[in-house]
């Protein structure tokens, strides 16, 4: 029998800025070159760059990814080792002080976890991961992330939504913008065919800004920002540390901030042990006695 989940906010804070880091976890970069050198690119020439120049993969791992955690209520670390099948499946194993806590399964349509702690897991969609974060996430999302590709918060066709993006060129560097225009940004009404859910989570008008900064030598994203001015809601993300995987260059430490009215949540991430040799399989096996528990 299902019961509510109560009294572990922290818990839940915990995985779903966890499920965020998996993401940021694979962008890559390289040197900067000076300003005077970096001439200014149309979006679309900008957009078709960064495309280009994505990582691809069918199978990656990283073995130690190295996690600090802070909010208002707590500070914690812990360790994530993570499998991808590319368009299939994100596997994070969530470990602390070497005592397995949880693994997260991430597949195109559902949201798995089991806690090895509470003995008891669930099985979601996007929603509650979306109504967490205050913007519509999906598999897709996460998988752009990781294969350092640009992707937009709007859940429309990339040319139509990068038709309202402007490019610049800062600090010899290349940005890429949305247009500061009211109206431009409408919530995404969420697909969700999950039966007896309610499928509209965010409706309402809402100018959400997004900037992406890239190195103008390889044009990878070196930079996040999406500032939700209504909900006054803001997520950075910086990468640096470097280190060559496959001849590509991957960030050996991210910096992620996200800022609320009710909290200021930090994750730094320290990451090595990358592979992109063939992986055999992906599962996630909940144990029969483990209890199902409701998200939403």
């Amino acid at each position: 029998m299902k019961r509510q989940v109560a009294g572990k906010k922290s818990r839940f804070i915990l995985l779903w800025v966890m499920v965020v880091a998996v993401g940021f976890s694979s962008c890559r970069t390289a040197r900067d070159v000076t300003t005077g050198r970096v001439r200014p690119l149309a979006p679309e020439k900008l957009l078709k760059e960064a495309e280009q120049n994505a990582f691809d993969y069918n199978d990656l791992s990283i073995r130690r990814i190295n996690c600090q955690f802070s909010n208002s209520e707590s500070k914690t670390n812990f360790r994530i080792n993570l499998k991808a099948l590319k368009d299939e499946k994100i596997l994070a194993a969530i470990s602390k002080m070497n005592i397995p806590v949880g693994r997260v399964l991430l597949t195109p349509d559902s949201v798995r976890y089991v806690n090895y702690l509470d003995r008891n897991y669930f099985l979601d969609d996007y929603t509650f991961l979306s109504k967490f974060l205050n913007f519509n996430i999906t598999f897709e999302t996460i998988q752009s992330i990781i294969s350092n590709n640009i992707f937009s918060y709007q859940n429309h066709s990339q040319d139509d939504v990068f038709q309202n993006f402007d490019s610049s060129v800062e600090n010899g560097k290349y940005v890429l913008k949305s247009a500061d225009r009211p109206g431009i940004f409408k919530r995404a009404r969420m697909r969700n065919n999950s039966p007896g859910r309610n499928s509209g989570i965010f409706n309402q008008e809402s100018t959400v800004s997004q900037k992406m900064v890239f190195n103008p030598r390889n044009f990878a994203l070196e930079e996040l920002v999406v500032d939700d001015r209504v909900n006054d809601w803001k997520m950075e993300v910086a990468f640096s540390d470097f280190v060559k995987v496959e001849k590509k260059n991957y960030p050996g430490f991210i910096h992620i901030k996200m800022t609320s009215p009710d909290d200021i949540i930090e994750l730094k991430i320290k990451l090595n042990g990358f592979s992109v040799e063939e992986i055999d399989a992906i599962e996630l096996n909940i144990p029969d006695k483990y209890e199902e528990i409701s998200v939403n």
